[in-house]
């Protein structure tokens, strides 16, 4: 599909995100990666992830989110080209979810 794909996260996932691992809760990063994140970049060209909603990202959230996304089998490039990571207020934690997709990435090779 050619019209990207918005995912407010704290509305369409929750504004209180918490722990890594499926086990950890239902606000954890891979149910978000796993259930709702993959999905979109599987039906769609772009797909825009809006961490707006909320201040607060463990960075566990956030490596297991993206940095799993290449664990996960996508290459980061194409990633690179469909992905985009937004958060108008806090521009470190777009550059912080990039950098774990470059650590992946990087450990992967």
């Amino acid at each position: 599909m050619n019209t990207p794909k918005i995912i407010d996260l704290a509305k369409e996932f929750t504004n209180r995100p918490f722990g890594r691992y499926r086990d950890d809760g239902e606000r954890s990063a891979e149910i978000f990666r796993d259930d709702i994140l993959r999905p979109a970049l599987d039906e769609y060209d772009k797909v825009i992830v809006d961490l707006g909603g909320t201040n607060y990202y463990g960075s566990s959230f956030l490596e297991e989110v993206f940095g799993g996304l290449i664990r996960a089998g996508f290459k980061k490039e194409a990633l690179l080209r469909k992905l985009e990571i937004r958060h108008e207020k806090l521009p470190s934690v777009v550059t912080e979810s990039y950098d774990y997709m470059d650590a992946a990435a990087s450990e992967a090779h």
